[in-house]
């Protein structure tokens, strides 16, 4: 049997131009990307940016608290970063971003969120300059000399990896082995906190608005540690190794450390710059940079004057507080620290 079909349908059938079938993707698209229109989504910009940029930033996300947030990227001059739509009307914390960079230092700006779109740019600071004299008191000269340049490139390289955005404007080394007023308190320094830091000042030298650095015999009876009086004033054994110059210049800037000697931290081990008992420091959490620039305490702060008219803030000790993020706080890794 022979079945016939019957077409009831043209033949002739015209397609939608190319042209059409863009325009109705182009509409396809723009509705389905109406809602995160509506929604929005805020943006921060780092401005004055050389390499590695993070951020922390503060707010609230449809009721959540959002608290040191980390973030990161890398490019030159501007970075860009897409946040959550973030509202500050009610949020319990700060409104606020930190930045740091590499080879900057680190910044602390308000940013008011609302639940618009909002942008906001903040721009990475210069590295900060601190001069420092040296003085060395026990000799032989040129190989303590030697030592202390050895300890300053250490200390630069620690500097740099970490992004503590400080260095050195100058590096002076006075020859103080000949001084008469040098005596065996002076060259073997004891007695901790209580230690009389005026018999380095008045007895051996002292240049203002400089870090000074007394390189003696030995410190608390051993040749191989440091101290630092928190301020301008620093003594370091004669065989001091070339990382431990970092770790008191961390105290110069108000850090502290982690945890004593013999006690176990989760957060820390013997690689960070401020563990007490180590010869293999290299790493600075964020949290800590972030107390070298802007706690109150800090030298940067309260005796050269670095930031003057940047705000300030209360960080207590190695302790976490609502002032300030928390010590062990990483927008990068450190060593077997991810960052967090």
């Amino acid at each position: 049997m022979t079945t016939n079909f019957r077409r009831n349908f043209p033949l002739n059938v015209s397609l939608p131009s190319s042209n059409n079938i863009y325009n109705r993707l182009k509409r396809l698209l723009f509705l389905l990307a109406l809602p995160l229109l509506i929604l929005g989504c805020d943006t921060l910009r780092v401005d004055n940016s050389a390499g590695e940029v993070g951020a922390l930033v503060d707010g609230e996300d449809s009721g959540n608290v959002v608290n040191d947030q980390s973030e990161s990227g890398n490019g030159s001059g501007q970075v860009s970063f897409t946040l959550d739509n973030l509202e500050s009307a009610s949020a319990p914390n700060r409104n606020e971003v930190i930045v740091f960079g590499e080879d900057r230092a680190p910044r602390r700006e308000s940013t008011p969120w609302t639940s618009d779109q909002d942008e906001f740019t903040i721009a990475l600071g210069n590295r900060l300059s601190v001069p420092v004299t040296v003085w060395i008191v026990q000799g032989p000269f040129a190989d303590q000399r030697d030592h202390a340049i050895d300890a300053c490139i250490r200390t630069s390289t620690i500097w740099d990896s970490e992004r503590m955005g400080i260095r050195f404007s100058e590096f002076k080394i006075r020859d103080a082995t000949s001084d008469p007023d040098i005596d065996n308190d002076i060259l073997n320094s004891t007695g901790g906190d209580s230690r009389n830091w005026d018999d380095f000042s008045n007895d051996i030298g002292f240049e203002a608005d400089r870090v000074n650095i007394y390189w003696i015999n030995t410190v608390e009876g051993s040749t191989t540690t440091g101290w630092s009086d928190f301020g301008g004033r620093i003594v370091m054994g004669r065989n001091t190794g070339d990382e431990l110059l970092s770790h008191e210049l961390g105290h110069a800037v108000s850090l502290f450390h982690p945890d004593s000697c013999g006690d176990t931290n989760p957060n820390f081990d013997t690689t960070n710059v401020m563990w007490p008992c180590s010869s293999i420091r290299e790493f600075l959490t964020e949290g800590q940079i972030f107390r070298s620039h802007f706690n109150s305490a800090s030298s940067i702060n309260d005796l050269y004057n670095a930031r003057t008219g940047e705000p300030t803030v209360s960080c207590s000790g190695a302790a976490n507080t609502a002032e300030c993020p928390a010590l062990e706080k990483r927008i990068w890794d450190d060593g077997a620290f991810p960052a967090n």
